[in-house]
């Protein structure tokens, strides 16, 4: 099985209920909470383990608290701007949590540390509700700013208005998906990546894996 979701967090943006009621739209701060389990989020779910914490490439003010990054991205991005990016990934459940974490890494190395992203993600891991087999999956939240090489600026410089004209003048340009050149199948792109990453480290790690049909224990290939 494989799966991956994309959304965005956006300052301002809300949101309608099933029962038709406006509330407002996830914040940066609060994801930062969800995805590492602390603040009000630190009860987390029964029976659910984090495996694996970690934030990276942060600004000089962040580095030893990294909440700051994200709280500074809600206050001071333009209103109607992505404050973050956010991916969910399903991740193989028959390897050990060591090599969950070094294929996380890759992850990391291709959709943060390639452009100087901060970024902030953990591992879950809980038993499923019907089958009762663990469940791990990535939480991945990151900037489309790149701090590598901005780490000095103040917050407030850093998430204004991009200056084209003059730059000095702004802050930093977002690499989004359009000046990236994937313009709408940024989504596709970011999939078929994950999947390749995913089965190049399966194919070294773990090639195959048993399942039960019917009764009866077969070997089939580990691929997503």
């Amino acid at each position: 099985m494989f799966y991956l979701d994309m959304k965005h967090n956006v300052k301002g943006k809300t949101t309608t209920t099933r029962s038709g009621k406006e509330k407002k739209a996830p914040t940066s701060r609060n994801g930062f909470f969800y995805i590492t389990r602390t603040a009000h989020f630190r009860n987390g779910k029964e029976g659910e383990e984090v495996e694996w914490v970690r934030s990276g490439n942060m600004p000089d003010y962040a580095k030893t608290d990294p909440k700051q990054f994200w709280v500074n991205a809600d206050k001071y991005e333009q209103e109607k701007g992505r404050t973050s990016s956010v991916m969910t990934i399903a991740l193989p459940n028959n390897i050990s949590k060591k090599e969950r974490i070094e294929l996380v890494e890759k992850f990391i190395d291709e959709f943060a540390n390639k452009h100087g992203f901060a970024f902030t993600c953990a591992i879950h891991n809980h038993r499923g509700s019907i089958e009762g087999k663990d469940q791990p999956h990535l939480h991945f939240m990151y900037s489309e700013r790149p701090v590598i090489g901005n780490e000095h600026l103040s917050p407030k410089q850093f998430f204004a208005r991009y200056n084209a004209k003059k730059p000095e003048r702004g802050g930093v340009r977002k690499l989004s998906a359009d000046v990236l050149g994937f313009g709408k199948n940024h989504v596709n792109h970011v999939r078929q990546t994950t999947e390749n990453l995913m089965n190049d480290f399966l194919a070294e790690r773990a090639p195959t894996k048993k399942i039960t049909i019917k009764g009866i224990e077969v070997e089939v290939p580990s691929f997503v």
